[in-house]
């Protein structure tokens, strides 16, 4: 017979189902399944489990943003369908609380909890159908290897600036980026999804199958209705793209922003041309910079910001030309990174709404004042500018409903320590209040807030009713559940509780 020689990885899975075996005789007073329970786990997954006593479970907690400090008694490490179906009936054997990570980078830490955590970070691939002008992309697949794959094939998805935000978070939370305005939010191209439902089911969400879910996890957010396991998008031919940036002095700041509100928002620009506005600091000083990406040509572009350059102060700061995925890489530091020189292990606290009504210069210069003030030199603001291809999506097609708006206003604070947290944190309050009665209410859901009081609303407005009868079509048991998450028909969003699923 032929000898079989286990490989290193298999040996090592081995030996990791015989130390929790061996273990089967004490109590399980760490968590609560059995000793025996993990070892089957292990023996059944083709990933891994990482438990508080695993030499790497520091780490394996951790989230993006280490202000979030939770406890999970277990973690596992899926790579495949069946490991994430393991898991699910596992948590339902031994009433674990789950929640579903994928990148980590939920701003109001909801991709950890003290239970299970379901770790689709090794889920990663991407296949391009060009025929069908279709790409189909695993949950765990980060920007960096998004991009990467599509690069140089003349195909496009819009994806986010950050390269280690994963597509499971992202798209169910909406999706914008640079591209957004000419191509829409990311869950706008997503033609299905492959979805685990908490009874072990994998169901395909379309336009024609299961539509409800279709429409509720493109803007219902994640961990929700399931765990997302495939992502299949329309492709879009986008060959070059011009990267620009344009500086301003602060004199100039204020006029900069009623223009750019005027005529590259809503109306006026070209859906081609897509941007982020920046109010940072820079060696100790503030800044006024808007970074962004023409779909088209250089000299065209050059055309489209012309309006911006001329007025006074105006600088072309970067300009460059190449494939999406190069130039969306070459963004993060040209001209330069905000913030600036941020140290190792800060944590960041968020806030954000929508603008869509006018601003007067005077009162964008309140904003750029009282940004002045920050107490440190990390903060930042920035605009998301819609229009285009995102609001000429029907605001019903979707449980993404922030479409009737110019741009989303976000601030980012960061804080070292329990004292310098309070004080940046008091500041970010102070700033939302001074924006507050231009805002519109609402919330992007893929920036999490866990101070809103009426997230719902926030979130999702008229569209909650609706993501309620698809909770309780496809999750009636209120399995998925967390701070912030979707309320069965009866119960109002702010009494869920997260915990123990029923």
């Amino acid at each position: 017979p032929m000898a079989h020689r286990k490989s290193p990885a298999r040996l090592a899975k081995d030996a990791r189902v015989a130390h929790f075996r061996s273990l089967a005789s004490r109590p399980a007073a760490s968590h609560a399944m059995p000793w025996e329970a993990v070892a089957h786990l292990e023996a059944a997954l083709a990933g891994r489990v990482v438990l508080p006593s695993s030499p790497d479970y520091d780490a394996a907690r951790q989230e993006s943003n280490p202000a979030f400090q939770a406890f999970p008694q277990i973690i596992v490490y899926c790579v495949c369908e069946s490991d994430v179906r393991e898991c699910l009936a596992v948590a339902h054997r031994y009433r674990l609380w789950v929640a579903v990570r994928c990148g980590g980078h939920s701003t109001a830490g909801y991709s950890v909890n003290d239970g299970m955590v379901v770790d689709l970070s090794e889920m990663r691939g991407v296949v391009l159908d060009r025929p069908a002008q279709r790409v189909h992309v695993l949950p765990g697949t980060d920007f960096d290897h998004f991009n990467a794959a599509m690069n140089h094939t003349g195909w496009h998805v819009p994806t986010g600036a950050c390269g280690s935000v994963c597509v499971g978070g992202f798209v169910q939370g909406g999706g914008y980026g640079y591209t957004s305005r000419a191509f829409g939010i990311q869950s706008d191209l997503v033609e299905s999804m492959r979805v685990a439902l908490a009874d072990g089911r994998i169901v395909t969400a379309s336009a024609s199958e299961n539509p409800l879910l279709y429409w509720a996890m493109r803007g219902g957010t994640g961990g929700n209705f399931g765990v997302l396991l495939q992502v299949t998008y329309r492709m879009l031919p986008l060959d070059q793209v011009w990267a620009w940036s344009i500086g301003w002095n602060a004199a100039s700041a204020a006029q900069a922003l009623e223009l750019l509100q005027k005529q590259y928002m809503r109306t006026g620009a070209p859906d081609a041309l897509g941007y982020m506005m920046n109010l940072g600091i820079l060696n100790g000083q503030p800044v006024y910079m808007a970074q962004g990406m023409f779909c088209g040509s250089q000299e065209s572009g050059m055309q489209a910001i012309a309006p911006l350059l001329a007025l006074p102060g105006a600088q072309l700061l970067a300009s460059q030309t190449g494939t999406y995925p190069d130039m969306n890489v070459w963004l993060e530091d040209h001209p330069y990174t905000l913030p600036d020189a941020l140290p190792d292990g800060i944590c960041e606290t968020k806030a954000c709404g929508y603008i869509s009504q006018p601003l007067t210069q005077a009162q964008w210069q309140s904003i750029v004042d009282f940004f002045a003030t920050s107490p440190n030199p990390w903060s930042l603001a920035y605009l998301e500018p819609y229009g285009g291809a995102i609001n000429r999506y029907p605001v019903d097609g979707s449980a993404f409903i922030h479409r009737n708006v110019d741009a989303d206003l976000v601030v980012d604070v960061f804080w070292r320590n329990p004292q310098e947290r309070i004080e940046m944190e008091a500041w970010l309050d102070r700033f939302m209040q001074l924006v507050r009665p231009f805002l519109n209410g609402h919330v992007y859901q893929n920036y999490p807030d866990s101070r809103l009081q009426d997230f719902s609303h926030a979130y999702w407005g008229a569209a909650y009713p609706a993501l309620q009868q698809a909770k309780a079509m496809y999750d009636p048991g209120n399995f998925f559940c967390f701070q912030q998450s979707i309320a069965l028909p009866g119960n109002p969003a702010d009494t869920v509780q997260a915990g123990t699923p029923a």
